[in-house]
């Protein structure tokens, strides 16, 4: 597209404290406030940029990706990259008689079931890699006929990851691709559930995967947790109670939502229940890289004496919310019975994602950014912890996470009874926005807890929230 006028973007003092690419994000969206950039305007092409501010390209791209995300800018294929017609200050709100709690009630500060940081996440690297994937597509003409299962180079590096890292042991067979976890419930609940069969699931719990088992036509029976996780005395009281247990499904590496951990007598336990009992272990581990500890969590089905078991694995927390790829590993016999329903709902996949994502872990991309992940995240979580203690100290109960993105908070007792409905709208009337108990993770109304993550939030948020919340215990 042709740009008539030099657009001069330089980088103000005030903004050298930041990171490059939140220096550019801030000088694009003050040209925006100044009317230096207008609604429609086309920004500069990524290496013009980078050869005006005399940084790398990536950084650009990292840059633009972030404004966006915020909606301050649009990109349009093989045209360009423009001012966005509604950027957030030109939003509007209809005034209405409650204008006031309306405008506090659009959510400032979010804190999502555990997701990481968008700005940290490598969007630039995979950007990168999906257009390189395009382009190899366009230049050799080529139709991408992918395997139900998902692509070959993919399921063979992720095996070998599972092999090496986690002590599962199988190939490229044992896995198929999904499109994260919610499809992988849903398959294998598909294949593997039928009305009449009980699944025993940890109670608070991860309501998505209930909703599944439910819809398959299996009853959902639920085992409490405490600090050492799934109580395995339930689990054997539903079985001596005569109930068709076809599985147990379980996060043992930071339960969901309370982050518990598994013991190891009780991983024992469950397994010998599972092996003596025939029915399956459902295994989801949502976060087994964000590992803050020193101790190495393995999964419950690298354990080689457990028989059934079906393992699921997701990219979301350790990657990117926009990396919707995850996978189910178990036996070849029930991922051939998966492979074939999803060639029904989802034939094709995402081959150009999938090879992508593969070219960031044959590269070392993918294994480099873990490796940064944990200590910008141990430094997010322990400055939490301090939040916490500052402002809500003899108020609230909890333990330090040794994996993932997320606090569980329990009140002290006194505190417990006022904790309800009104005031998690009150909260969310202050512009904060928690993943509340209740029906999010309880088989009833309300619960005795709230999950709070810090991985997708700042510093500054993290801290204006946690001292509005203050004033409502």
């Amino acid at each position: 597209m042709l740009r008539p006028w030099n657009l001069n973007l330089k980088i103000e003092e005030k903004y050298f404290q930041l990171p490059i690419y939140k220096q550019i994000v801030e000088t694009i969206i003050d040209a925006i406030h100044s009317g230096k950039l207008k609604q429609g305007n086309v920004l500069p092409g990524t290496r013009k940029l980078a050869d005006m501010l005399k940084v790398n390209r990536n950084t650009v791209i990292e840059a633009y990706t972030q404004l966006e995300y915020e909606g301050w800018v649009m990109s349009k294929p093989r045209t360009g990259t423009f001012v966005s017609s509604h950027t957030p200050e030109n939003r509007k709100v209809t005034p209405s008689p409650d204008f006031g709690r309306m405008r506090a009630s659009v959510n400032k500060i979010v804190f999502d079931q555990g997701l990481p940081d968008i700005s940290f996440s490598p969007m630039a690297d995979i950007m990168r890699e999906y257009k390189l994937v395009m382009k190899s597509i366009r230049k050799h003409k080529i139709h991408i006929f992918n395997d139900p299962a998902g692509y070959i180079k993919l399921r063979m590096a992720l095996s070998q990851m599972l092999n090496h890292q986690r002590r599962i042991i199988g190939d490229e067979n044992n896995i198929c691709i999904t499109r994260d976890g919610q499809m992988a419930f849903f398959l294998i609940s598909q294949c593997l559930l039928e009305s009449g069969d009980c699944v025993i699931v940890e109670h608070p719990g991860y309501r998505s995967a209930w909703d599944t088992f439910e819809h398959a036509g299996a009853t959902v029976l639920y085992a409490s947790i405490d600090t050492e996780g799934i109580i395995i005395d339930e689990v054997q009281k539903f079985i001596n109670a005569g109930k068709k247990i076809k599985a147990v499904f379980i996060t043992p590496n930071s339960q969901f939502p309370t982050t518990a951990v598994l013991s190891e007598s009780r991983r024992r336990a469950l397994i010998d229940l599972s092996n003596k009992f025939n029915f399956y272990v459902i295994e989801y581990d949502y976060c087994i890289d964000i590992n803050y500890s020193e101790n190495r969590l393995l999964p419950l089905c690298s354990d080689e004496r457990l028989k059934n078991y079906i393992y699921i694995g997701s990219f979301s927390a350790s990657v990117s919310p926009f990396l919707n790829i995850g996978y189910v590993a178990g036996d070849q016999e029930m991922i051939k019975k998966i492979n074939a329903l999803k060639n029904i709902i989802d034939v094709n996949g995402d081959p150009i994602m999938e090879r992508a994502f593969f070219n960031l872990i044959d590269d070392g991309t993918y294994t480099k950014h873990l490796k940064k992940s944990v200590p910008f995240y141990k430094y997010k979580r322990d400055f939490f912890e301090e939040l916490l203690n500052k402002y809500l100290k003899d108020k609230i109960t909890f333990i330090k996470p040794e994996l993932g993105l997320s606090y569980w908070i329990t009140l002290v007792e006194p505190l417990r009874e006022s904790y309800n409905s009104y005031l998690k709208e009150e909260i969310i009337a202050k512009g904060i926005k928690p993943v509340l108990m209740g029906s999010d993770y309880y088989n009833f109304d309300e619960g005795e807890g709230f999950l709070v993550s810090f991985g997708s939030v700042s510093e500054k948020n993290m801290e204006e929230a946690v001292r509005i919340m203050s004033g409502f215990f």
